[in-house]
């Protein structure tokens, strides 16, 4: 093990929530990695962030409805057809995309891919982008979707599971700590994928992993004041999750890369979460890209990763 990586695990050495897979990317995911990054250089930001190359098809033997948001927004439902008839949780799914782009394609292709891994319907909502629209719209635009969900479609928060990568990882926890302020019921579990929780740039990772991380770097800090007119509220844990108390928080699965950036904001806030008696699991894979899961859902390490999430949640 490196020494970067001998300091960013050493404080959680023999931790049961953790587990660290140190192999190296399946030959694979070598191939893919190059191509992968040439290909998310070239994603457009907002205002013109139509990733409409990008295959979000309907597959056979799932279904798709559209929801009328505000905002001209939308949030899109699908349903697998040949789901458990027993099962009746759902998961109310928050995209990523850097905070500035990934509606629409990069939305609908990220739920059809839970759908058919996970075998369950998935709400996925669409959100205002940045610099245009600052915190807390998008905040906003994903509690609305979490109401549309508990108030007007009669969900039980406690059979819906919140799932969200990268900025949907920053949402989905602002989401909850929003939720537990308003006294209100939270979901029955999370999966946060390499999520950005920390806006001061504080965890060690920032520093440790900046020119190893292929896609970010420290220089994320140009990026605040981007999302708050109040840059003094970085620490804000509605913000920043990983300062939240995560007390009544549901039971919760990690994931990341140990090159990222991001990866100290999952195995703070996994430490955090088991220290307060709650289930939750941290797996760090090894030299593989951002949300590799969703970006290349062919590899090994992804169909691993959906396989980890059914284990967690008894799918």
């Amino acid at each position: 093990m490196s020494e970067i990586l001998k300091k960013l695990f050493n404080d959680y050495e023999g931790a049961e929530w953790l587990t660290h897979i140190e192999s190296d990317p399946s030959p694979e995911a070598l191939k893919r990695i190059p191509e992968i990054m040439e290909e998310m250089s070239a994603y457009p930001m907002a205002p013109g962030n139509e990733l409409s190359y990008l295959d979000d098809s309907t597959p056979d033997g799932v279904t798709r409805k559209d929801i009328d948001a505000p905002h001209g927004l939308r949030m899109y439902h699908y349903e697998p057809k040949d789901k458990n008839p027993s099962e009746d949780r759902i998961i109310y799914y928050v995209h990523g995309g850097g905070f500035m782009r990934g509606n629409e394609w990069w939305c609908r292709m990220n739920a059809i891919l839970q759908v058919k891994n996970l075998g369950l319907p998935v709400y996925a909502c669409e959100y205002r982008y940045i610099p245009e629209n600052k915190y807390p719209k998008s905040v906003d635009d994903v509690e609305w979707g979490w109401n549309c969900l508990v108030n007007e479609l009669g969900f039980d928060p406690k059979k819906i599971i919140i799932t969200g990568e990268s900025a949907g990882g920053t949402y989905e926890m602002a989401l909850m700590v929003r939720l537990k302020k308003q006294g209100r019921e939270l979901p029955a579990g999370c999966v946060c994928i390499s999520g950005f929780l920390d806006f001061a740039v504080e965890s060690p990772s920032y520093t440790l992993n900046n020119g190893i991380d292929p896609m970010f770097s420290i220089d994320f800090h140009a990026m605040i004041p981007l999302y708050l007119d109040d840059v003094s509220m970085v620490r804000d844990p509605e913000v920043s999750p990983k300062y939240a108390d995560f007390t009544g928080f549901p039971s919760t699965i990690f994931f990341a890369d140990d090159t990222e950036v991001f990866v100290s904001d999952a195995l703070i806030a996994a430490d955090k979460l088991h220290k307060l008696g709650i289930r939750t699991k941290a797996y760090i894979t090894h030299g593989l890209t951002h949300v590799y899961a969703f970006e290349m859902p062919e590899l090994t390490e992804s169909h691993t990763c959906y396989r980890l999430i059914r284990e967690f949640f008894g799918l």
